[in-house]
């Protein structure tokens, strides 16, 4: 049973990571469109 818990917390940990990984990357993608529209202006 604990290990069975254990696993689960690392699932819902990598789950969160994931999720965290996704909003850094649009985030990234957002700053460098923003940076290509402030240099052609």
């Amino acid at each position: 049973m604990a290990r069975h818990k254990k696993i689960e917390r690392r699932k819902e940990l990598d789950r969160r990571r994931r999720r965290r990984e996704k909003r850094l990357k649009q985030r990234i993608k957002e700053a460098k469109e923003a940076a290509k529209k402030a240099k052609s202006r």
